[in-house]
């Protein structure tokens, strides 16, 4: 997920959960964490990032842009794609978020895995012909 992106959807996630009683504190420490780092990037600029981060929560997610142009032009403002802790903070949120809602959190690397499948709940059926498998380098399994 483009970073930028990524810091959106945790902004909205972060105060949608918010208001919800259910929100475990890790989630609402690492939003308030990730909240105040874009506050103080942003200055003077940060009275608007309320209404941005709104615009972002009833954002269509059938949009060709995930993040609201609001939004978008904050953050780019204080090139937030570039910055490290911005993305490790909405990362934390995300993952912090669907574990409290019950979800597995999961962070996977593959790398020459054809029929590789994850997921809660997953069925996964795979035909394999012999001889169709692509080369395998030695190192990369």
């Amino acid at each position: 997920m483009e970073t930028l992106a990524l810091i959106a959807t945790a902004l909205a996630a972060g105060a949608a959960a918010g208001v919800q009683d259910s929100t475990s504190e890790a989630v609402s420490s690492l939003y308030a964490h990730l909240l105040q780092r874009v506050r103080e990037r942003l200055g003077r600029r940060s009275a608007e990032l309320d209404d941005a981060i709104t615009a972002q929560r009833d954002r269509d997610t059938s949009a060709p842009d995930p993040v609201a142009p609001e939004l978008r032009r904050l953050l780019e403002a204080v090139q937030a794609g570039q910055d490290e802790e911005l993305r490790a903070l909405a990362d934390g949120v995300l993952q912090q978020r669907a574990g409290a809602r019950g979800g597995s959190v999961w962070n996977v690397r593959l790398s020459n895995s054809p029929g590789t499948g994850f997921g809660d709940g997953l069925y996964q059926r795979n035909t394999y012909i012999i001889g169709s498998a692509p080369p395998v380098t030695p190192g990369e399994e």
